[in-house]
């Protein structure tokens, strides 16, 4: 085929891909207009996805004006390129749209931004417009890559979602519990693994720290992403894209202006007679986005209920947690005197495990009680009151099989507090 042709040919693609995304919220748009009780006023977008659907078809507009004003490329591998690339940018939102699917979306969406890149620096032809139109949006698929990488993470350390109905018994909730810590803990889970040695700690240690480091990169890349979504936000409007397009730069929004420039979220909510449109069902990170965005307008009286300080193993874990810290810190302090290396020390392999067996009873307390209030019985939290067992008992298990004689009050203390949480299940 000829230059023109192919490039038609590609249009003709990307466009018909286009449609059927924008079919789904056109068609979800109208079914929630077309139901009086729902209070919703339309489907929100993924943000980066909010702006793409106003850019691409302008892009692929003006790619189609621009060629017909010309007779033959002397290079038309660039423009059909890029309109692939944009094609598999869609293609990843269907994805993850309809199959729910993130690491497949957020492959597709990795290779599309690959050809987006290199062709960015590419030097346009000067009556294209194509190149540089891809440049302006590649942007808002690197924020969408960003959030998927985000959902991806979050889905790796979380378990299997608990039956809201009684067929979860305090037995299943403490081992959804178990799962929990491991997936978010790399020493509790190679000390499961491996057992309690030296050598499962040190590995969990450095399997830790590497977490950290990535997540710290994460983070770093969701601030940048942030900052990026609030300035295209400020600049960006809905009913002029082509001037968007047209844009040299896109300016910082200044601090001051900030709270102006809100970034936007999404409203999936459902009511719960509502039946949820299917391609929108079992995405997670909606709901959870609906949730924050609810719960942001609540009153504080109206979750005072849930203060989970007035739990009684939450009472009898909050002053044992205070003393692990405080005796690791003793030890800490009595180190740096000790020692001659002026570099700041590192907690050791095993006072990490210790505090953080410590931590997620009370990590855990402090949400059961909005889960047993959902699910409407007590398993949520007995199950958590029976993870607070196990978890003391391995601080002391640990402290003994490591012969730390200065933490043996530590020890007999955990195994005391596990007594009464025990005392309080067979009462409850």
């Amino acid at each position: 085929m000829t230059g023109h042709k192919q490039i038609l040919a590609e249009i003709s693609i990307t466009r018909n891909a286009f449609h059927k995304l924008d079919d789904i919220f056109l068609k979800a748009d109208e079914n929630i207009a077309n139901e009086p009780n729902d209070p919703r006023e339309g489907i929100g977008r993924l943000p980066g996805l909010d702006r793409l659907i106003f850019l691409i078809p302008c892009v692929i507009n003006r790619i189609e004006e621009d060629i017909s004003k010309i007779k033959e490329f002397e290079d038309s591998a660039p423009v059909t390129e890029g309109l692939q690339a944009i094609k598999e940018g869609i293609d990843s939102v269907l994805v993850y749209y309809l199959k729910d699917d993130v690491g497949g979306a957020l492959g597709l969406l990795s290779n599309a931004l690959s050809s987006i890149d290199k062709l960015s620096g590419i030097i346009p032809q000067s009556s294209i417009r194509f190149l540089r139109d891809i440049s302006g949006i590649a942007p808002d698929f690197h924020i969408l890559s960003s959030m998927w990488e985000g959902f991806r993470e979050s889905r790796r350390t979380r378990p299997k979602e608990p039956e809201t109905d009684k067929s979860w018994s305090p037995e299943l909730w403490l081992d959804y519990y178990r799962e929990q810590a491991r997936l978010e803990e790399p020493l509790i889970a190679m000390v499961d693994a491996e057992g309690l040695t030296g050598t499962s700690l040190e590995k969990g240690m450095k399997q830790m720290i590497e977490e950290r480091e990535q997540m710290d990169k994460r983070m770093e890349k969701q601030i940048n992403s942030y900052n990026l979504m609030r300035n295209r936000d400020a600049a960006f409007d809905p009913e002029y894209p082509e001037k968007f397009l047209d844009l040299l730069e896109i300016p910082d929004v200044n601090d001051e202006d900030d709270e102006e420039y809100e970034v936007r979220t999404v409203d999936l909510h459902y009511e719960e007679e509502e039946e949820p449109e299917p391609w929108a069902s079992s995405l997670p990170e909606l709901q959870d986005w609906n949730k924050h965005a609810s719960e942001s307008s609540f009153d504080d009286s109206e979750l005072s209920h849930q203060d989970f300080e007035d739990d009684p193993v939450y009472h009898l874990l909050k002053p044992f947690t205070n003393n692990v810290f405080e005796r690791l810190k003793r030890d800490y302090l009595n180190r740096v005197k000790e020692s001659k290396n002026e570099e700041d020390l590192m907690r050791s392999p095993l006072e990490h495990y210790l505090v953080i067996l410590a931590l997620k009873p009370q990590v855990r307390i402090s949400s059961c009680g909005v889960m047993a209030e959902s699910v409407g019985h007590e398993a949520p939290r007995n199950g958590v009151y029976m993870f607070a067992m196990e978890c003391l008992e391995r601080i002391a298990d640990a402290i003994e099989r490591f012969s730390l004689k200065h933490l043996y009050p530590l020890a007999a203390e955990a195994r005391n507090i596990r007594k009464q949480i025990e005392e309080i299940l067979t009462v409850s």
